[in-house]
């Protein structure tokens, strides 16, 4: 459980809140970590930036950065 309460949608502005949707399309609720970086925008944004970085630079093939990505996760527990 996180130690703060996430945001809902809405309690989000609306750009916000279609990143929640999107989320929720993709896994089924709402992501938390979203929902808990939406007090700061500015850190959502550069997550999510740092998170596309690897598709947008194309040095890695799309195999190969699902495989980073995937060990990345199962290193520091993430479930999803």
């Amino acid at each position: 459980m996180a130690r703060m309460r996430p945001l809902g949608k809405d309690e989000v502005p609306e750009a916000i809140r279609e990143m929640l949707e999107a989320g929720e399309r993709w896994l089924g609720e709402p992501p938390l970590s979203t929902g808990i970086q939406a007090r700061c925008p500015e850190i959502l944004e550069a997550s999510r930036a740092l998170g596309a970085a690897p598709g947008k630079s194309g040095l890695l093939d799309a195999q190969l950065r699902t495989l980073v990505c995937l060990r990345a996760a199962e290193m520091v527990g993430c479930p999803f």
